[in-house]
This record gives structure tokens, C-alpha cells and sequence, in this order.
């Protein structure tokens, strides 16, 4: 058995692998960077060494050295950074130390999708049509376009975690899209080359746990249903896959033993289907431990890490297919540092987490995190086991609920709702389901919320809350809940202004309602730190000369304002950046003419691309270049009106 491990991760991933390690008595080796020096896992290791910078994670030669250096007799990838990477599993085999996972050969072969493809394809596995050759030649890509035929889903070659990968429905789109893939790919995995596949419309995404050894036994984990995907990348999962007849099921699971034999695969790694109807078709493998491998550990029983580290230490599988068997039903819901109430973009910050659900949480902090735009946006997972699938949906959906934070948006009010969606209860869900999901349409706009939530709470005579007595700014002419028609509070919810008129307390609600005709009158009901405006629950906090809410799951900051009056105003002539990142294109330069609409640039942050649209036509002045690392609320375009240009 490996006597020393070094975990060559970081994060969740890291703190999964060094409690298996704890458990079987291996010791670890951790290493660490300035954002996750304060990570739990630290902790229990026989020595952390710091790495010099973000980055480092991807430095296969200062990974390798680090094992030497302290002594370690194998090394762990995780997954992410270099997990798939061929290169980085022959350079730790070619020091004399055991790489926890495949060969360098199959991780080659199965890391590009092209050549997956024909490996699956000649072992009898259903594939997709599509390119057979990986290639970052766009106009070669653009030929064979032509004839895999539209829509088709562009994806990097080496990579996964749906990074760069995008739907292209017409000739029109594909230039610009590969464009994007290439710069994405390349930026993610030092490999800017592209496959082409045709795009399955209403699929479900199902894949399957395999498992090998040196000594030629393949075995599967059953099913995962992974559909529920944002961009491509997975937010719920579960096990066993619901809805899937048995023939279908069983016809899948020997098409993936099938498979991992032709690779003479050992290790863990995960086969990929998109299933319409009953024809389901191979996608990709992944040769790694999933993110979502904590569901088949939950129904099975089994600790995959500990088959990993046995398998890599040369023991064979630990059971028969005939001995795994599975009961019950689990579900992962992926807790996002993102805000869906603004295009989901990346929300880095402070994180406090109050309270912790009781179910299966999968994370590397105890309370505080300061999450940042260099890594993924996920913050934990949080798994929910049941007898049935119905019941672990609603474990999973009051873990949502019950997970408490201060600080930063999650998603975790967006999810809630899902999981209790009827489309989810049936499983007539596909890939691309979260993706038409207005969060806006489905739980109401959160600035408006949290502004009837303050000027609720400011109008109160309950002096058992908090925000009763004493302005944060100003006088706040307390409104007399005696009469009716009590007037308006203005206020600023994260710098949108918005009028709250108040139009009475009835005793045990303040009644209020927007300063427009298209909303009606809302019960605000205050108790303690919680105020439900309607149905919807918000936390409030004072924070120095403002309030902290946070409502479905989203944090906003409310303030007075300064300005009494909501006519009409010009729109805002600046085109700012949402968040913290780095401008990859510019479309326009300085001087041009724009319309509303048109498409200005494109901003990157925690691997995902934003992009930014002009507001109103006129004449645009681009502030800032390519390249340039920007804060947020940034200028990066001023558009001057029209008529005064002319």
C-alpha cells in the first residue's frame, strides 16, 4: 500500500482524498498557494509546501519535485488542473513514483475527443458524428462543419468541467464561437485545438462509474443522471439515473465495460452519454475521480478513493461486479459562488457560512472563505441520501435552505427551486433545462425584494428588531403606523434606485407596495433577522451605513438615497464591468458608430466568458485594452448619445 501521498490538488477535491488517507492510516503531503493556505486539510498533513503563485497548481515539473523533496511514494491529481494531463502522469511514473490513476497512454487517448471517439466507436460503442481528429486550425474546423451539419456543439479537445464548450445553431455563429473556444482552451488547458459533434437536442446526460485493475477485471458503479447543467457545466447529480428502462440501463452499462476493456483501463473513470428516448450515445470519458462520484459512493457503499489508492498500489478490485449492489437514492447539489439574478456571473468575496445543513457536505473551510476569481466558483457540495428519489430531492432541496451564510451570492436559492420543480419530480428534464430558467420570472426581482424588506423593517414599530431605532444615515422620519398612505422611503439597492411607498401596518404586517403601476401591495412580515416579503425570505443585517440582505440566495447591499425623484433619465453612458476579470476581445474600437445591442467585449473571470453589449446607440470610446485586468464597475466603453454626436 502508498505509504506517503502527495495530494496535488487543492479545495474540496484535496480535503476528500486526505480523509480517505486519515482513515487507512497513509500520510499526506499538501501544497498551497496565498488563497488556500487557511484550507482545513492543511491541517492533518505531514507537511504543506507553498507554492509560489496561482498557477503553480499547473507546474507538472514543481508537482514532481515537491514529491521527491518530501519523501512522498505516489501522487494523487484530484481532479481539475492536471488530472487528465498525459504528460504530467508520465513525468510522476518517470521519477519511480506511482501516479494514482490510468496509464499516460489511455489518458492521452481518451483526454482527446476526437480519438475517444474512434476508440469507442471501434470497440462497438455508440457515437455521435462528428470531427475524429482534434484541430485549432478554424478554417479546417469550419470545412467540417459543413458537413457534420448545424446545430453542433463546439468542445476543446483536452479538457472537461464544460469549459469552452458552446451550441452553434448556423454558419453565422461558428467563427465566433471557436474563436472564443480557442482562447477559453487554451487558457484552461494549455491546448487550443477543437472536435466538433453533432448537438443532440433534449438529451439527458447519464454516465457511469467504472472501475479496473492491472489484472484485466473492468466492473461499473451503475448509472448517474448529471442532465442538470448550466453552460455546460453539471449543478445537480444524482444516483441511481431515474427513468431509464432496464434493457436501456443494462445495454449501457455493457457498451461502458465494453469500452474500458479496449482501453485495458485501470483506475477510476467515468463514461459519458447523452440519452434520447432509448438510443444513447458516447460522449466523452473522463479518466479521473468526478466531482459527482460522492452520490455512487453514497447508494454503493463504497469509499472510491480507497479503491483508487488500492488499485494504484497494485491490489486488485476489492469486489465482483456480482458483490455491488446499490439501495436508495442520493442526490449533489454544486453550492456556486454566482449570482443568477445577473446572467450567474462570478461573485469572488468573503464567504461566512452560520450553519451548516445536516447532510453530507464536501468542502475544504469550516465557517470562513475568501473566495477568488483565479480558481473554480464552487464553494462545496452538498450530498443528500434518502430511501427514494423523491425523498432524498427534498433532503437535498431543505439542505438548500437550511445552509445559512453571510457575504458573498450563491446559487443555492436558484437550486432550491429546481429541486422542487414538478419538471424535476417526472424527469422530464434535459441538458439544457436550467439554461431556460428566467430566475427573475421564477422568484420575482431580488433588488425590489430586499427593498421592501428595509423600508419594511425602517417602518415597523416592533422596537424588538433590530433596525427600529436609529438611522444609519440622516433622519429617517419614522412613519406613524397609525394612519394610512404613510408615504415613500427612497433607497438604493447595490446603486439601482428604487421608491418604496408604504401604505399602512395592520399589526402584524407593514404593507407596501413599488412607486409603479405594475406591482401590487406586499405583506412584509419582520421577525428576528428574517423578514418575509410575500413568501419570499430575506436576512437582513445592519452593515455600518447600509444593510446586508440576502434573498433567493443572492446578497445586495441597501442604502438611503440621496434623490427623492424617479423621472425618466438618460441611460447611463458607461459600459461598466460586471465583476472582476480580464478583457479577452475588444469588438469595437474608439470612434465607431454602435447600436443597442451590439456586441462591445468580452470580459473572463473564474474561467467564464461575459459579454458585454452597448446599452443605447451612439459613439463609442473604448477605456480599456485587451488584455487589461479590470475591477468591477470598471468603465471599459463610454457611448455618447446619438444626437448629441451628431
Amino acid at each position: 500500500m502508498i505509504t506517503t501521498l502527495l495530494i496535488a490538488n487543492r479545495g474540496e477535491v484535496a480535503a476528500r482524498i486526505a480523509r480517505t488517507c486519515r482513515r487507512l492510516g497513509i500520510d499526506y503531503v499538501t501544497v498551497s498557494v496565498d488563497e488556500d493556505r487557511d484550507l482545513t486539510y492543511h491541517d492533518g498533513a505531514v507537511t504543506t509546501v507553498r507554492l509560489p503563485a496561482t498557477g503553480s497548481h499547473l507546474d507538472a515539473a514543481a508537482l514532481v519535485r515537491v514529491a521527491i523533496e518530501t519523501g512522498c511514494d505516489a501522487v494523487h491529481p484530484g481532479y481539475g488542473f492536471l488530472s487528465e494531463n498525459a504528460d504530467f502522469a508520465r513525468a510522476v511514473r518517470s521519477a519511480g513514483l506511482v501516479f494514482v490513476g490510468p496509464s499516460s497512454r489511455v489518458i492521452e487517448t481518451m483526454a482527446d475527443k476526437a480519438s475517444a471517439l474512434t476508440v469507442m466507436a471501434d470497440a462497438g460503442v455508440p457515437v455521435l458524428p462528428g470531427t475524429r481528429q482534434a484541430s485549432g486550425d478554424l478554417d479546417a474546423l469550419a470545412r467540417a462543419a459543413e458537413d457534420i451539419g448545424y446545430p453542433l456543439i463546439v468542445k476543446p479537445a483536452g479538457g472537461g468541467g464544460g469549459k469552452g464548450m458552446s451550441v452553434v445553431r448556423s454558419r453565422a455563429e461558428l467563427r465566433e464561437s471557436l474563436a472564443s473556444a480557442t482562447r477559453t482552451a487554451t487558457a484552461a488547458f494549455a491546448d487550443g485545438r477543437l472536435h466538433l459533434e453533432r448537438y443532440v437536442e433534449h438529451a439527458r446526460h447519464i454516465e457511469v462509474q467504472v472501475f479496473g485493475d492491472e489484472f484485466g477485471s473492468v466492473v461499473h458503479l451503475f448509472d448517474r443522471d448529471c442532465s442538470l447543467q448550466r453552460r455546460h457545466q453539471k449543478v445537480i447529480e444524482e444516483a441511481p439515473a431515474p427513468r431509464i428502462p432496464d434493457a436501456i440501463r443494462a445495454e449501457i452499462f455493457d457498451a461502458t465495460v465494453r469500452g474500458a476493456q479496449a482501453l485495458n483501463y485501470v483506475g477510476a473513470g467515468t463514461f459519458e452519454f447523452l440519452l434520447v428516448g432509448e438510443e444513447f450515445f458516447f460522449i466523452e470519458m473522463n479518466t479521473r475521480l468526478q466531482v459527482e462520484h460522492t452520490v455512487t459512493e453514497e447508494i454503493t457503499g463504497i469509499d472510491l478513493v480507497d479503491w483508487q489508492l488500492r488499485v494504484a498500489s497494485g491490489e486488485p478490485l476489492p469486489a465482483t461486479q456480482e458483490e455491488i449492489a446499490y439501495s436508495g437514492a442520493s442526490v449533489q447539489v454544486r453550492m456556486y459562488a454566482e449570482d443568477p439574478f445577473r446572467a450567474f456571473l462570478p461573485c469572488p468575496g468573503p464567504l461566512e457560512v452560520t450553519h451548516w445543513p445536516d447532510v453530507r457536505v464536501e468542502r475544504a473551510f469550516d465557517r470562513h472563505l475568501t473566495v477568488t476569481g483565479g480558481f473554480d466558483p464552487m464553494i462545496a457540495k452538498l450530498i443528500a441520501t434518502a430511501a427514494t428519489r423523491d425523498e432524498a430531492l427534498a433532503a437535498a432541496r431543505q439542505a438548500c435552505t437550511d445552509l445559512r451564510w453571510i457575504g458573498i451570492s450563491t446559487n443555492l436559492g436558484f437550486v432550491a427551486h429546481v429541486l422542487g420543480s414538478p419538471i424535476l419530480a417526472a424527469v422530464d428534464h434535459d441538458t439544457a433545462y436550467l439554461d431556460r430558467i428566467d430566475p427573475t420570472a421564477e422568484f420575482g426581482d431580488p433588488d425590489l425584494l430586499g427593498a421592501f424588506a428595509v423600508a419594511a423593517a425602517l417602518t415597523a414599530p416592533d422596537r424588538a428588531t433590530p433596525w427600529s431605532v436609529g438611522a444609519p444615515t440622516g433622519d429617517r422620519a419614522l412613519l406613524d403606523p397609525a394612519d394610512h398612505d404613510l408615504g415613500s422611503i427612497d433607497l438604493t439597492v447595490d446603486g439601482r434606485p428604487f421608491t418604496v411607498r408604504v401604505n399602512g401596518y395592520d399589526g402584524d404586517a407593514v404593507r407596501v407596495r413599488a412607486d409603479t403601476a405594475d406591482h401590487g401591495v406586499v405583506c412584509v412580515r419582520t421577525s428576528g433577522e428574517t423578514i418575509s416579503v410575500g413568501s419570499a425570505p430575506c436576512v437582513v443585517r445592519r452593515a455600518g451605513e447600509a444593510w446586508a440582505i440576502q434573498v433567493a440566495g443572492v446578497s445586495r447591499e441597501v442604502r438611503y438615497a440621496e434623490y427623492r425623484s424617479f423621472g425618466a433619465t438618460a441611460a447611463d453612458p458607461e459600459i461598466r464591468s460586471p465583476m472582476p476579470g480580464t478583457v479577452v476581445r475588444l469588438h469595437v474600437e474608439s470612434g465607431v458608430q454602435v447600436e443597442k445591442g451590439q456586441l462591445l467585449g468580452v470580459v473572463e473571470a473564474m474561467k467564464m466568458e461575459h459579454e458585454l453589449t452597448a446599452t443605447h446607440p451612439g459613439i463609442v470610446t473604448v477605456t480599456a485594452a485587451e488584455g487589461a485586468v479590470v475591477t468591477t464597475d470598471q468603465p471599459l466603453f463610454l457611448i455618447e448619445d446619438r444626437s448629441a454626436a451628431l
